[in-house]
């Protein structure tokens, strides 16, 4: 072997070496560090994609997007014309969520090779993030038509028709891409995804078991199987699980914090900080469980959502409130760390509810702020004599699969004709079509209270949600905080979901009595139904 060739194998054995410490670096979350040593790989070979794409993850994890930006920018603009190194290009675009670049470095190299299965399939999955369906389908179908057995098509196909409520259609799908490919994890799991939407949790578990046993560390299907362990009642060993949803960064935001994360230790002479997760919704029913944590612990320190800060410091003077810090993960990020042990709402549940048993009879109820009640008394007051009945009846973020939970304002027209009632509006989306529309064509009104902007201003709905005598609404934060804040609610949504803990209602919050609703509802009939039993609360 000639003294060149040795050089150059030296050399490729130190790119690697460097790009394997990159990796591991990457890992523990150590991104200046692991920056370092992709730099060092792209300063010897400026084409390495994989280090190209573990740089650009770097940068973005350091809220450095800009620069991750411009460096695929930059690769992009040099890229050779080969269709190769322009799918991985792509890829690493896609991967660090920089969907506009993937999609034209993609469309570059089918461009060189119209057929290519797999760009066909990556592109589909760019154009479905970018809210192209149709364009994603598209794609699929012709890499389908290229290659029939495309396992990973028909997969990717059955999730995307899963999005737009073909259902039926997906399922076939994901059981043509098992029928070609038992062993790709990925349809096992999708498919358990699906399962959970017709509501067969059983087949679901069968599916994720599956799933696992092909890919036993995929966080994703780890997430999926805690939920579905929680949605059948084994609510001990769906807890155990749930961290997985952090792992996997379904639930947000993941604040690793070293060390610090609390695995059920004494609390007596210590400070736990807990913070919130996900949506203001779940903040609210995992909120339940705060009375019980500061009983247990020296002291509480509670972040959540600026608008929650002031409602929760009230109801729960003796432990601290503050505002989250969204950057501050513990990795190195966070100042003056003034506590011993953390953990997310989500994983104090898991703690303090282990059981269905766990839950108390009655919470604490969120305390509104006395002046608002004030004001909103005496507004109410304007509307005369009789119970306040507080209506929702939709979600800000509704999609084909969600729309099957909701209803119309025009549904509610038994509920408006109830004698002797006022209907006050507690919808934080713009109703005024919809409150127009009631008017005109019935002529009933939906109460609005004036200048109260419901979706920012949290504790002035808090304020009129307080005041109301019963709560009638879907799964979205209205009735969440109804519930939180104590108030009799009439809740319809789906049978079997995670929060139920495989019961027939809320055990979060005693107060709200729970309905059925899916894609077979007769609406008007659900609405005249639950006015039966809001009639009957009331004795009339």
């Amino acid at each position: 072997m000639s003294g060149l060739s040795k050089r150059r194998i030296a050399v490729d054995g130190e790119i690697e070496k460097k790009l394997a410490q990159g990796q591991r670096l990457q890992a523990r979350e150590r991104y200046a560090d692991a920056e370092a040593r992709y730099r060092k790989v792209l300063a010897a070979d400026a084409g390495h994609v994989v280090a190209l794409t573990g740089l650009s993850q770097c940068l973005i994890a350091q809220e450095r997007a800009p620069e991750a930006i411009a460096l695929l920018d930059r690769a992009a603009e040099a890229a050779v014309a080969e269709t190769g190194y322009l799918f991985d290009l792509a890829t690493a675009c896609a991967l660090v969520g920089y969907r506009h670049q993937a999609r034209a470095v993609y469309r570059r190299a089918l461009e060189i090779n119209p057929d290519h299965t797999s760009v066909l399939i990556n592109l589909a999955n760019v154009e479905n993030d970018l809210g192209e369906t149709q364009a994603a389908v598209d794609l699929l179908s012709r890499a389908i038509e290229i290659n029939p057995n495309a396992a990973r098509a028909w997969t990717n196909l059955g999730k995307i028709l899963t999005g737009t409520d073909l259902l039926d259609d997906a399922l076939a799908c994901y059981r043509r891409a098992i029928e070609i490919d038992p062993n790709i994890s990925q349809a096992w799991t999708n498919l358990a995804a699906l399962y959970e939407i017709l509501g067969r949790f059983e087949d679901a578990l069968d599916a994720l078991q599956k799933s696992l046993t092909l890919d036993p560390e995929c966080d994703a299907a780890r997430w999926n199987l805690a939920r579905t362990l929680l949605t059948l009642g084994e609510t001990e060993a769906g807890w155990d699980m749930y961290g997985f949803g952090f792992a996997c960064r379904e639930r947000q935001p993941h604040r690793p914090f070293p060390g610090l994360i609390w695995e059920d230790e004494d609390l007596s002479d210590k400070t736990i900080m807990v913070w919130r997760e996900q949506g203001l919704g779940d903040d609210l029913i995992f909120s339940t469980c705060y009375s019980d944590l500061i009983a247990r612990a020296g002291h509480v320190i509670i972040e959540t959502d600026a608008r929650l800060v002031p409602l929760y410091q009230r109801t729960w003077p003796e432990a601290t409130v503050r505002a989250e810090t969204m950057a501050s993960t513990g990795l190195g990020n966070y100042p003056d760390v003034d506590f011993d042990l953390t953990a997310p709402a989500g994983l104090v549940a898991g703690r303090l509810r282990r059981r269905v048993a766990d839950f108390p009879d009655e919470i604490r109820g969120l305390q509104a702020d006395p002046a608002r009640l004030a004001e909103c008394r005496e507004w109410l007051a304007t509307l005369g004599p009789g119970p306040k009945i507080g209506l929702s009846w939709t979600s800000g973020k509704i999609n084909d699969l969600r729309s099957a939970y909701y209803t119309a304002l025009a549904d509610w027209k038994p509920l408006f004709e109830t004698k002797d009632v006022s209907i006050v509006n507690l919808q934080y989306t713009n109703v005024d079509e919809e409150a127009a529309a009631l008017a005109r064509d019935f002529g009933f009104t939906l109460h609005r209270m004036p200048g109260l902007d419901l979706f920012k201003d949290i504790e002035g709905a808090a304020a009129l949600t307080t005041c109301m005598d019963t709560v009638v609404g879907p799964p979205s934060f209205p009735v969440m905080l109804a519930g939180a804040l104590g108030r009799p609610c009439f809740h319809y949504g789906q049978k079997r979901v995670w929060t139920k803990l495989g019961t027939n209602r809320l055990p979060w919050f005693p107060t709200i009595r729970c309905y059925t609703i899916d894609r077979t509802t007769n609406r008007t009939a659900l609405a005249a139904r639950m006015t039966t039993d809001v009639k009957a609360f009331f004795g009339k």
